[in-house]
């Protein structure tokens, strides 16, 4: 990973085992730094590995996807990596990391902790847009059976509802715009 930038802060989270936690074995050796460390001088990357300087920054990463063999595509990398943590017992599988949620699933019991867990694993890229859209519907239906979403009208319906229910807004909160219910 290639992070650059001028930081106040910078959090991260890295996965793995700590080193040092790890038994040694006898063969390896040990190594011991005596005194302070120096502090390397920055050098610029090179305007090939910069993707920050690149008129396509994910120039870099697809030519280093192309050299793995049967490789996910870059959207789904950059939801496993950065959106979503994929538990420990999925790596394994064979079909890793290509395992979508099948949001079409209606089951009897669909409750917001269903629709929790069916979102811990990415869509596929190709979900018809009537699939999700029934997706957001049963969720709204667990929120309240009255109110039905529309990815498209989602925005002018909440301004309606506003406009006709303003106590439940507060008076700090102004919305312009329909909600049908």
């Amino acid at each position: 990973m290639i992070v650059k930038g001028d930081f106040t802060k910078l959090s991260m989270a890295i996965y793995g085992d700590v080193a040092s936690d790890l038994p040694s074995s006898p063969s390896s050796p040990s190594y011991h730094v005596s005194g302070g460390l120096l502090s390397p001088t920055p050098t610029p990357l090179s305007p090939a590995l910069d993707p920050a300087n690149s008129a396509d920054p994910t120039t870099l990463t697809r030519n280093l996807l192309s050299l793995i063999p049967d490789a996910p595509p870059l959207p789904l990398v950059i939801r496993l990596m950065f959106c979503l943590k994929p538990v420990n017992d999925d790596w394994d599988l064979p079909e890793f990391p290509y395992l979508h949620p099948d949001l079409d699933d209606d089951p009897v019991d669909f409750d917001l902790d269903y629709a929790y867990q069916l979102t811990s694993q990415p869509v596929a890229d190709d979900v018809p847009l009537e699939i999700l859209q029934r997706f957001a519907d049963r969720v709204a239906d667990a929120i309240e059976p009255k109110v039905r979403f529309s990815y498209e009208r989602t925005y002018t319906h909440l301004t309606c509802w506003a406009e006709r229910k303003p106590s439940l807004l507060g008076s700090r909160h102004t919305l312009s715009g329909s909600l049908s219910t």
